[in-house]
């Protein structure tokens, strides 16, 4: 296992994950339940680092009103940011060679756009949140950006690295003792 930025590098676990999932779905949903229970408490951790208020001037459009209009801007609430941060458990699609098992996400629009906004662009709006939170790194095109989520996540690794260890050590018990049942 390596550790690197905030990615925790684990090999073999994504794989046998998959595996799992299209060998036997139950197996695989209670190793995924698992690892969502213990990573909600890092979750409601890192959204408690969302900030309460932003830009004075941030007028953003409620979520039902959103969809009635062609080029809508969300609203940030604080109490809707700071609980749609939730983790996101199983193997999803390849991506440079590697399968995520775990990520830690902002649900939220309002949320998502202030943790990330100009990840494309550099304007006003954007150097004013830069301003209130800065990011790590400036602004280049297709290079994701963070205020708060990778600050957030990063200054939390134990536990990260604890619930990857934890989903590990599950993952390979629960493999051994279905192994052993068919075996007999």
């Amino acid at each position: 296992m390596a550790v690197s930025g905030f990615q925790v590098k684990v090999v073999g676990v994504a794989e046998g994950l998959k595996y799992l999932r299209g060998y036997d779905k139950e197996l695989y949903n209670i190793i995924t339940k698992k690892m969502r229970t213990s990573a909600t408490g890092l979750a409601s951790a890192v959204g408690g680092d969302f900030p309460s208020k932003t830009l004075t001037n941030w007028k953003g459009v409620p979520p039902k009103k959103r969809l009635k209009q062609t080029r809508p801007f969300p609203l940030y609430d604080v109490t809707a940011a700071r609980g749609g941060v939730r983790p996101k458990v199983g193997v999803g699609r390849l991506v440079n060679g590697e399968r995520n098992i775990l990520r830690i996400q902002q649900m939220t629009a309002g949320g998502a756009v202030f943790d990330s906004a100009g990840s494309q662009t550099t304007n006003i709006f954007t150097k004013n949140l830069d301003i209130y939170a800065p990011t790590k790194g400036t602004s280049r095109k297709g290079v994701s950006r963070s205020r708060v989520m990778y600050k957030a996540v990063d200054k939390r690794m134990d536990t990260v690295d604890g619930i990857v260890q934890n989903a590990i050590h599950l993952t390979d018990r629960i493999v051994q003792q279905a192994i052993n049942a068919r075996g007999r």
